[in-house]
């Protein structure tokens, strides 16, 4: 065993060091960063360092309740679905309508199956307002499905 500190052999280790006050300091290892390193690294400047989307150079100033709105315009609530229903089965049947950007399934946690109500989020709100016309009553997995527009939640 070689010591890092001294060099010396055998009789201690580095963190126990008797002359690791008198060696003069190496340049390969250094314990705290530079000044100059430091202010980068808060800054978000540094390289490598993780820097949060919301402080990047580039970033939208948006506050946490904005970044969680989601675009409600162009949302079909879809209710009477069957237990057996999927977020794939609602993609299949509504994307014949237009461009579908979300599609979600109310699930019971603890049975896993369907809760009977879903939502579909269109790119278009003409797309959207076409699925209401043709879906609303029509007869789905031995159900009568009921499409119209969602409401907006009240926080």
């Amino acid at each position: 065993m070689v010591c890092r500190t001294c060099g010396k052999k055998g009789d201690h280790w580095t963190s126990k060091c008797p002359y690791k006050d008198l060696a003069a300091p190496v340049e390969s290892f250094v314990d705290k960063p530079a000044a100059a390193e430091t202010s980068a690294a808060a800054a978000g400047a540094g390289k490598g360092a993780y820097v949060p989307p919301s402080m990047r150079a580039n970033a939208e100033r948006t506050t946490g309740s904005d970044m969680r709105r989601r675009n409600d315009e162009n949302s079909v609530r879809v209710t009477n679905l069957s237990e057996d229903t999927r977020e794939a089965d609602l993609h299949e049947l509504f994307r014949s309508f237009g461009a579908v950007t979300r599609v979600y399934v109310a699930m019971d946690q603890k049975t896993g199956t369907s809760r009977g109500f879903g939502f579909v989020n269109f790119v278009n709100r003409e797309d959207a307002q076409r699925a209401i016309n043709k879906l609303n009553g029509y007869g789905y997995d031995n159900l009568i499905l009921r499409v119209e527009w969602a409401t907006p939640r009240t926080n």
